[in-house]
C-alpha cells in the first residue's frame, strides 16, 4: 500500500457548516462499524478508508481527511462536496475538515452511476488475495490513491450489475442503493471471506 501523504487535489471551502440529516448517524455508524472490524484499518491519525453519501446530482457528504472513526458522531468528521471546478481543479466544499482523498474516487462513481447514493471504501488484503476465488471483479492495473487514473479505472470496471469490486492491490468498494445496503454487501463479502479461509 502506498504511503498516505494526504490529499492529491485542491478544494475551495464556501462555509465553516453543511446541511445533513439522519443518513450522516448511518454513515458513521458504518464508519465505526469497518473500523472495529479491521476493514478500515485505523493507523496514527486515522483510518484507511473514506465513506461517503450522494446528496445531489454532484454533491455527497464524505468522510474527512485522516478520519479517526468513533461511535459517537462528530459533525466536523465529515464534509460536504457540492460540486468539482473543472476549470479550477477544485472540488467545492462546505464544512470545517479537508474531504477525504479518495474524493475524485467517489465523485466520479457518483457521476457515472446515478443509481448509486452511497460508497464504502476499505482496505482489507485477504480480499485483494482471494478476489478470484469469491468471484469479486478486479481493476486491471494499480494506480496510486487518491488519483482521478484510480477513480477512472473503477468507473471502467463498474456497470449497474457491480456493486462491489476491488481496486488492484490497494482496496474494497461496496456500492449500494443506500448506506445500509453497501454495509451489508461489504459483512456478505466478509462473511464469505472468512467462510473461504475455514475450508483452506
Amino acid at each position: 500500500m502506498e504511503k498516505y501523504q494526504g490529499v492529491k487535489f485542491q478544494f475551495h471551502r464556501t462555509k465553516a457548516t453543511y446541511s445533513y440529516d439522519k443518513r450522516l448517524n448511518q454513515l458513521n455508524h458504518w464508519a465505526n462499524i469497518l473500523a472495529e472490524l479491521g476493514l478500515a484499518p485505523v493507523h496514527a491519525t486515522g483510518a484507511y478508508g473514506n465513506q461517503s453519501y450522494r446528496t445531489g446530482n454532484t454533491a455527497f457528504i464524505i468522510t474527512k481527511s485522516s478520519m479517526l472513526p468513533a461511535k459517537t458522531l462528530l459533525v466536523e468528521n465529515f464534509c460536504h462536496v457540492v460540486g468539482y471546478d473543472e476549470q479550477a481543479a477544485a472540488f467545492i466544499t462546505e464544512g470545517t475538515a479537508i474531504p477525504s482523498s479518495e474524493s475524485y474516487l467517489h465523485n466520479a462513481l457518483y457521476q457515472a452511476q446515478p443509481h448509486i447514493n452511497a460508497i464504502l471504501h476499505g482496505h482489507c488484503s485477504l480480499l485483494n488475495d482471494h478476489a478470484k476465488a469469491l468471484n469479486i471483479p478486479v481493476t486491471k492495473r494499480f494506480y496510486d490513491y487518491g488519483t482521478q487514473d484510480l477513480a477512472k479505472a473503477a468507473v471502467c470496471l463498474v456497470d449497474q450489475a457491480t456493486l462491489f469490486f476491488i481496486l488492484k492491490d490497494h482496496g474494497f468498494v461496496a456500492l449500494g442503493k443506500d448506506i445500509d445496503s453497501a454495509g451489508r454487501l461489504t459483512l456478505e463479502y466478509f462473511s464469505k471471506l472468512i467462510a473461504l479461509l475455514q475450508t483452506l
